[in-house]
């Protein structure tokens, strides 16, 4: 049975090792002992390590076949780094500010192969538009609405944080990057509201997010966009 290292134990890293444990033998990787009591009620092996350490990264994906990268997003970019030089075979949800691609030549001379933006949105999103896009379809337009909403919405905020708090602020808080006619133009998030209404919902607000991420370099459409809704 392979082995998988799954650096992060929080809301999305725990879902993603007991779904793994299925199939593979998942170790869970992390700082924080509470998250990992957590896991291990699922018999799933767990380890109290301080990952913002190359040494400890080094170590806790030593025996593994492939890596899980749940790491918060202000770690996440380093934590890639790390895995890509110890030659480990690497999937990515962590929602860092820098550029993947940044990695692709280290990636290759590790022959390394490092799957990233692969949760939701970025990831889901990113697999309905390559399905369209590999077909050979010309496509010169991408508008993406993405959101996780609560089944019930409660005031004040009518929404449950899905992933890393750090995070949800990072996607409040940092510039988004989207493609008009073929040009990168940035903008502060939560600009140019939309207000859609959904049957058995009700009206969201959509707003600039800065999520396409890897798709900005990846395919060849002249204009894209994501927009988050709450």
């Amino acid at each position: 049975m392979q082995k998988v290292s799954v650096l992060g134990a929080g809301m999305v890293g725990s879902a993603i090792a007991r779904d793994l444990s299925k199939k593979f033998k998942v170790t869970v990787y992390d700082v924080n002992n509470q998250n990992l009591e957590k896991i291990s009620v699922f018999g799933i092996p767990t380890v109290q390590t301080d990952l913002s350490s190359a040494k400890s990264i080094k170590e806790s994906i030593k025996d593994a076949d492939f890596v899980v990268n749940a790491m918060p997003g202000f770690l996440g970019f380093n934590t890639l780094k790390n895995i890509i030089e110890n030659k480990k075979n690497v999937v990515d949800i962590a929602f860092f500010p820098e550029d993947a691609l940044e990695l692709d030549k280290l990636a290759k001379k590790n022959n390394v192969t490092a799957i990233v933006d692969i949760g939701v949105a970025p990831g889901i999103s990113n697999f309905v538009l390559g399905y369209h896009y590999n077909k050979g379809e010309k496509i010169n337009s991408f508008k993406c609405y993405v959101g996780g909403l609560p089944v019930i919405r409660e005031e004040p905020f009518q929404y449950k944080a899905p992933f890393s708090p750090i995070d949800v602020i990072e996607e409040y808080t940092r510039d988004a990057r989207y493609l008009e006619d073929g040009k990168i133009v940035t903008k502060p998030a939560m600009t140019d509201i939309e207000h859609l209404f959904f049957e058995g919902i009700g009206t969201l607000q959509a707003f600039n997010s800065d999520g396409l991420r890897s798709l900005l370099k990846t395919v060849n459409i002249p204009n894209m966009i994501e927009k988050t809704l709450r």
